[in-house]
């Protein structure tokens, strides 16, 4: 599935990260074409996505101005529909085949899958303004409809409709109601918070943490992620690994983050304990925790990390 996604997203124009091998990230493609950033999980299943992860993936969406979404096969035991968006913790869902139609066809999702059925979205003011002007009461039109008064005037103050009450209604006006859905356009209802507390990190995490707080960014730790924390203040969003590695596996590390810089268009940096002989590795900067204590502002450090990826080009 995830080798089919990505011929889709590359048909589509997308540019893609990388394949990656390592096991507990919560993503699997991170896309970009031209304003839209997309940040995709991949389920056989989507009943198996996991708290941890879904919330992960809200997190870097939000950092990164991204769209977060599921792609699966099946949710529970049904396939997915052709053309219906899901959700799972908050989260859009679509099948593969939907998100061929919408980025291949351009023919985006109408219908949306909520508790209790299949529903859409309708033209509320149309709905409105062509029931008075055809003078149908709301007696008539929840006769028509087959729902009741009060569903009527909850349906032209914008809620969501059963899809057959929708088709029946534009079959009797005469218009078409029913709007199209973007499953991109989600709600991001979990917004970046400044670093609570510091328990369960490593020492150097701590110190590192602690420091770039004091110069003034906010930082977001991750767990599922190739990187520690998504570190920003109101100029720039920094992918942030944060630790002690070294050698072979800090050279695996980089080469991933270093293509998802790329492919978000985000500036990336490792704060380490000590950074050898090295300044820069697969074009990040790296900083040790002694150099990041004499930095007194988030514009030394944007400076150092400039500085640093200019020797490296030297």
């Amino acid at each position: 599935m995830i080798e089919r996604a990505r011929e889709v997203l590359a048909k589509a124009g997308f540019y893609l990260s990388a394949r990656h091998n390592e096991r507990g990230i919560s993503f699997d493609i991170i896309a970009r074409k031209d304003e839209n950033l997309l940040i995709i999980s991949v389920l056989t299943n989507a009943d198996t996505s996991r708290p941890h992860d879904a919330k992960e993936l809200k997190i870097l969406a939000d950092a990164l101005d991204g769209s977060p979404f599921l792609l699966a096969k099946h949710g529970g035991r049904r396939p997915l529909e052709r053309g219906v968006i899901y959700s799972r913790r908050g989260i859009p869902l679509i099948s593969l085949e939907t998100m061929e139609d919408l980025f291949l066809e351009g023919v985006p999702p109408y219908v949306f899958s909520a508790p209790g059925g299949f529903y859409v979205s309708i033209d509320s003011e149309l709905l409105r303004s062509a029931r008075k002007q055809k003078q149908i009461s709301l007696r008539k039109m929840a006769e028509v409809a087959g729902v009741s008064r009060k569903a009527i005037q909850k349906y032209e103050d914008g809620m969501g409709v059963d899809l057959e009450v929708a088709m029946k209604m534009e079959e009797y006006l005469g218009e078409d109601l029913i709007m199209p859905l973007d499953p991109l356009d989600h709600s991001k209802d979990l917004k970046m918070e400044a670093l609570a507390s510091l328990e369960g990190f490593t020492e150097v995490q701590r110190f590192i943490f602690e420091a770039l707080n004091s110069v003034g960014y906010r930082v977001i730790p991750t767990c599922h992620a190739p990187f520690e924390a998504v570190t920003s203040d109101d100029r720039s969003v920094l992918l942030s690994g944060v630790g002690n590695e070294k050698g072979e596996v800090l050279q695996r590390k980089a080469k991933i983050v270093s293509n998802l810089s790329s492919i978000t268009e985000k500036e990336s940096v490792f704060f380490l304990q000590k950074r050898y002989t090295k300044i820069n590795l697969e074009g990040i900067p790296l900083i040790e925790r002694d150099e990041l204590k004499e930095l007194e502002s988030t514009r030394d450090v944007l400076d150092l990390l400039r500085e640093r990826k200019k020797e490296a080009r030297d």
